[in-house]
């Protein structure tokens, strides 16, 4: 959540985590292991000098996918074990939604119980409410790492960095695959070949084309999600070569795509075309817009979801079966029944659970209920 305060915002994130506060404070204080989780996105930290105590200096040095580097550093203002840590931060590097003044971040540890820990982190002093979105994606991406980085124990000797999405686009259960099937020298070259941190004019008219997605986002339990999209062809824009915008319009009412981005900005896009078969996946974190000046260009929808991209890459269409397009679905918006409500919210059942804009919808078109029965028969006969 973000907060005004004059003309700077604060971000606020919480987290429980399922370690003690100990090892969470160990985790941002101990150099080998900040290395292993601090990193927003693509890329490495290829360096932390800190010093954790009230007037210490840290430096964190980091390197871009693309090689360009970066830089993070301050001083902390007040660190208190397994409690709290607060202090200055200033990033340096080409990436200018990251660029400003120095800005402040707190995180407040609360136990609860002997192996389990709340994590609030404050990101302070941000210009503006783009700025406090771009941070909120970075730092959910970090403090997933976090939670990762907890699975080994704190003594291991081995602490390696984890390179990011082009890098390290392959972990360790995806090498013994390749090693057990010999494909380890072609899996590097195809990820050599193919996975880009941009959408190229290849992708993007790709995507232009395409009339359905399939978004796949993780829940708050973490188990993985994946929904169908379907609009106008090219519904799905392409605002930049980093950048997408995919429309949410009227569902169910149970916005769980759009709910696990609020809490986990990652997701997963595949387009396919099944005409000419092809296909093109898309990694990278969203944020739900709301704001109407950008929802008026986009006709139908209720929210956005803005995806910074970080990994895109073509996949074989060897098994893609081929199937012929017959039309578009009346009910996208623009479309002539684009402002039907549908039919299954006449269901008896559901009627007085409806939201209110459903309900004046409703008796503006002087529908009437229907059973389960009837709704199912109505299936049937192909009437959607």
């Amino acid at each position: 959540m973000t907060s005004a305060a004059g003309r700077s915002v604060s971000l606020v994130l919480v987290r429980r985590i399922n370690a003690p506060a100990r090892q969470i404070f160990t985790a941002w204080t101990d150099p080998k292991w900040l290395v292993r989780w601090l990193i927003p996105g693509a890329g490495a930290l290829r360096e932390a000098v800190i010093d954790p105590r009230p007037g210490g200096a840290y430096r964190l040095e980091g390197l871009d996918p693309d090689g360009t580097r970066y830089q993070l550093c301050g001083r902390y203002i007040d660190v208190a074990p397994e409690r709290r840590i607060s202090s200055s931060w200033e990033y340096e590097g080409a990436a200018a939604g990251l660029c400003g003044p120095p800005t402040r971040v707190d995180v407040d540890l609360r136990p609860l119980g002997a192996d389990a820990c709340e994590l609030t982190l404050t990101h302070g002093e941000l210009q503006g409410e783009e700025a406090a979105a771009t941070h909120r994606i970075l730092w959910t991406i970090c403090l997933d790492r976090l939670v990762w980085s907890l699975v080994p124990p704190p003594d291991e000797p081995d602490f390696r960095p984890s390179l990011g999405a082009i890098a390290e686009l392959y972990g360790e259960s995806h090498r013994l695959l390749q090693d057990a099937f010999d494909s380890r020298p072609l899996a590097n070259t195809l990820r050599k070949m193919m996975v880009t941190s941009t959408l190229t004019t290849e992708h993007r008219a790709f995507i232009a084309g395409r009339d359905m997605v399939f978004l796949a986002t993780v829940d708050h339990r973490g188990f993985p999600t994946c929904s169908y999209k379907g609009g106008a062809p090219g519904f799905v824009r392409v605002l930049d070569d980093q950048t997408l915008a995919l429309p949410s319009y009227d569902g169910n009412g149970m916005y769980l795509s759009a709910g696990n981005v609020a809490a986990n900005a990652k997701v997963g896009l595949l387009f396919i075309d099944f005409e000419q078969p092809h296909r093109l996946r898309i990694h990278g974190a969203a944020r739900l817009v709301r704001d109407e000046a950008e929802l008026a260009a986009f006709p139908g929808a209720e929210l956005l979801l803005v995806v910074k991209v970080y990994e895109a890459f073509v996949n074989c269409s060897r098994y893609v079966h081929r199937y012929q397009r017959a039309e578009t679905s009346p009910f996208v918006p623009g479309e002539p029944r684009g402002d039907e409500m549908a039919p299954w919210k006449n269901l008896d059942v559901l009627r007085d659970a409806l939201p209110g804009r459903d309900r004046v919808r409703r008796e503006e078109a002087g529908s009437r209920s229907m059973t389960r029965e009837e709704y199912l028969a109505r299936l049937k006969r192909g009437e959607t």
